[in-house]
C-alpha cells in the first residue's frame, strides 16, 4: 500500500467530534454507523487534511467546504459547539483553524498583515498547516471564495475527489470524465457501465457555447440520449467509475455508496472499486447505511483475496463523544460470516 495513503487520523473540535482518534486505515475503507453520528463529516475531515498542501489550499478547501452544503446564506458551520479552534491531524500532515471574533483580542488584530486585507476587528482565521501559517478574513474565505485563488507559487492540488450522496450535476461529471480523456481510460468506463446496464454502449461529450452535454451511445437507438434521461443510477455509477482514475495517486471519497444502486449490482460496483483502486493507486473512503452493502464489500474482498480493506463503525457514546471500531478485513469476513450486526445499531 502506498506510503502517501492516511493510516491514521487525530480529530479535535470538527463538526461532531470534539477529540477523536483512528489508526489502520487500508487501500479501501467503508464506514457505517447510525444516522447523525458523523460519518459524512469524518470523511471531510480526511479530505480537508489532505487537499490542504499550504495555507493558500487550506483556505480553499474551507470555503468549498461551507459551499458544498450552504447556497445562499453562508456561515462557519466546522467548529465543534463554542469552540474557537480545531485541528485534523494525519500521518499525513497536521493542518489547524483558529477563529477571531471581531471583539475578541484588539491588540492581536492590530499587528496583523493588512496584506491579508483590512483585518482589524473583523472576524478571522489563523490557518496553519504543519509550520506554516497565515490570517484570513471569514469575508475572504467565505463571501468572497473568487479571491481564494491560489498565488503563484503555491502548491499544486492534490488528487482528491468528493462524490455527495446526492446526484452529481453533469458538469462535475464533465471534469471527472475529463481526466479519463487524459488518462486514456474512456474503454475503461465503457467497458465498466456494460457490466451494469447491459444496452449502454458507451458516454459520449456535445460541447455547446455554454456548457458540455452528456449523452449515452444505446443498442437500438439511432442517437444518443440524454444521460439525465435515465435516472439516478446511471449518474451514480459513471461518477463514481469516473472518479477512481480522476483521483489516480490520490484519495476518492463517496458518501452514502448505495444510494441509487440497486443490492443486486452491490457485487458489480465493489469488484471494479477494489480492482480498480489498486491499479490506479487511489486510497478509497466510502460511508454506508447499508447491511446488504457491506455484506457485498466483505464478499467480494474475499473473492480478490484483497486485505488491503477496512470496515469502520463510529458509535456516539453516552457523553457525546464519537468512538470507531476498526475491522481488518479478516475481522470483517469472519463477523459477517457469523452473522453478527455489522451496522452499529
Amino acid at each position: 500500500m502506498s506510503d502517501n495513503f492516511i493510516r491514521n487520523i487525530e480529530i479535535k473540535n470538527f463538526k461532531l467530534f470534539k477529540d477523536f482518534k483512528a489508526e489502520g486505515f487500508g487501500r479501501v475503507n467503508l464506514i457505517g454507523g447510525k444516522n447523525n453520528v458523523g460519518k459524512t463529516a469524518f470523511m471531510e475531515a480526511l479530505e480537508l487534511n489532505i487537499t490542504s498542501l499550504d495555507v493558500f489550499s487550506l483556505a480553499f478547501s474551507l470555503s468549498k467546504l461551507v459551499r458544498r452544503r450552504q447556497h445562499r446564506y453562508f456561515e462557519l458551520d466546522f467548529l465543534h459547539n463554542d469552540s474557537s479552534d480545531m485541528q485534523i491531524n494525519t500521518n499525513i500532515k497536521k493542518i489547524a483553524v483558529k477563529y477571531y471574533n471581531e471583539q475578541s483580542e484588539p491588540s492581536y488584530y492590530n499587528t496583523l498583515d493588512k496584506n491579508n486585507i483590512d483585518l482589524e476587528y473583523e472576524p478571522s482565521l489563523k490557518l496553519t498547516v504543519n509550520n506554516n501559517e497565515k490570517v484570513f478574513s471569514v469575508n475572504r474565505i467565505i463571501d468572497r471564495p473568487i479571491m481564494m485563488r491560489k498565488p503563484s507559487g503555491a502548491q499544486d492540488e492534490m488528487y482528491a475527489n468528493f462524490i455527495s450522496s446526492t446526484t452529481t450535476e453533469e458538469r462535475d461529471i464533465a471534469i471527472l470524465y475529463g481526466k479519463l480523456v487524459d488518462l486514456n481510460k474512456e474503454d475503461f468506463l465503457n467497458t465498466s457501465l456494460k457490466l451494469f446496464d447491459k444496452n449502454i454502449i458507451a458516454l459520449k461529450q456535445k460541447a455547446t457555447e455554454r456548457d458540455v452535454v452528456l449523452k449515452l451511445s444505446l443498442k437500438n437507438q439511432e442517437f444518443p440520449v440524454l444521460l439525465s434521461s435515465l435516472g439516478e443510477g446511471v449518474n451514480r455509477y459513471i461518477a463514481i467509475l469516473s472518479a477512481i482514475w480522476a483521483s489516480k495517486d490520490g484519495f476518492l471519497f463517496i458518501d452514502e455508496i448505495e444510494n441509487g444502486i440497486h443490492y443486486t449490482n452491490y457485487d458489480k460496483l465493489w469488484k471494479v472499486i477494489l480492482k480498480t483502486s489498486k491499479e490506479a493507486n487511489v486510497q478509497v473512503f466510502a460511508t454506508t447505511h447499508s447491511k446488504e452493502c457491506i455484506e457485498s464489500y466483505a464478499r467480494v474482498a474475499k473473492k480478490l483475496e484483497d486485505e488491503k480493506i477496512t470496515y469502520t463503525i463510529l458509535t456516539k457514546l453516552d457523553d457525546g463523544s464519537i468512538d470507531a471500531g476498526i475491522y481488518t478485513s479478516s475481522m470483517l469476513i469472519n463477523t459477517i460470516e457469523q452473522k453478527h450486526e455489522v451496522r452499529g445499531w
